[in-house]
């Protein structure tokens, strides 16, 4: 007796089925994934175009501090106090300038023509600057938001009088929001590091974090200049069952991509016992294949051409 139990629940084991999938990824900002703003109508101009400064090893293509001196304007600022081709800029008074987005952050903060402290490398020196920006007309349109949609889940944006990134919306489960930013705050750092400018500091996390992983922030609060100390871990996506079965007792999927479910009791191969399945918003009921019925309201869905 004891050995046909084993059997059948050996074989009964064997038939059952399991079967989960991911979550999928969340759906961004839209919206504000595509607003644009005007810069000011006169910008700082030092007449300089920059790069990222990646190493020159082909061992070692990590990307370095400072963004790498590509070109300069004859008659500018940056001439005028002999910067060159291949220097590498570090700082703009007093803040890292580790990408070419924050470095065009601080000039369009710049309100008025002036002085401005320049950290520069060349070759194994560290040389200071101080060129006179001078102002200049602008009409350009510039990113409004950059959004990070999987792993925190947050619209970010330029920082107004402070030279770092502020979050300006949460999405739904936002990683950043359970490890208790706020709207408002800046990022003051990220990992340890200076987050440079928001589109760096989104392009960061997409790079060094994965699903799940901890990250740490520095955060000073919009509405009281406190500096937080914050942990935090990743958006990681839960799984969904998608199917159950214990054949030939039942079995039950879905598919949500598709907008349908089946549930079978009884699966006798050819016919079962009952079964129930929806498409839409119709379902379709049966008992042993003989009785039939649907219950729900077809709707017609247009498709437009090219989509």
């Amino acid at each position: 007796m004891r050995l046909v139990l084993t059997l059948l629940l050996t074989l009964l084991g064997s038939s059952c089925t399991l079967v989960s999938s991911p979550e999928p990824l969340p759906q961004g900002f839209f919206g504000l994934e595509s607003a644009t703003a005007p810069v000011p109508e006169q910008t700082a101009w030092l007449g300089i175009e920059v790069a990222v400064n990646e190493s020159d090893s082909l061992e070692s293509l990590e990307l370095q501090p400072g963004v790498r001196i590509l070109s300069v304007e004859g008659g500018s600022p940056a001439a005028d106090v002999g910067l060159q081709v291949g220097d590498v800029l570090l700082s703009f008074n007093g803040t890292p300038t580790d990408d070419p987005e924050r470095l065009a952050i601080l000039l369009r903060g710049v309100s008025q023509a002036g002085a401005v402290r320049l950290e520069v490398q060349r070759g194994d020196e560290v040389l200071l600057a101080e060129p006179s920006l001078s102002m200049r007309s602008s009409s350009q349109l510039r990113p409004l938001y950059f959004v990070e949609r999987a792993l925190w889940r947050v619209a970010l944006e330029e920082g107004g009088q402070e030279p770092y990134p502020r979050i300006h919306k949460f999405a739904p489960r936002s990683a950043l929001k359970r490890a208790g930013a706020r709207e408002g705050d800046w990022i003051l750092s990220f990992q340890g590091q200076d987050p440079g400018s928001p589109g760096e500091l989104v392009r960061r996390v997409r790079r060094e974090l994965q699903p799940g992983d901890p990250f740490q922030l520095t955060v000073k609060r919009g509405d009281n200049g406190r500096v937080r100390e914050l942990e935090g871990t990743a958006w990681k996506p839960r799984t969904r069952l998608q199917a159950i079965g214990l054949w030939p007792l039942f079995g039950w999927e879905t598919d949500r991509a598709e907008n349908r479910e089946v549930f079978e009791l009884g699966d006798l191969i050819l016919i079962s016992v009952f079964k129930m399945r929806r498409v839409g918003s119709v379902t379709y009921w049966s008992i042993l294949g003989l009785l039939r019925w649907e219950t729900g309201t077809a709707t017609l869905q247009s498709v437009e051409e090219g989509v």
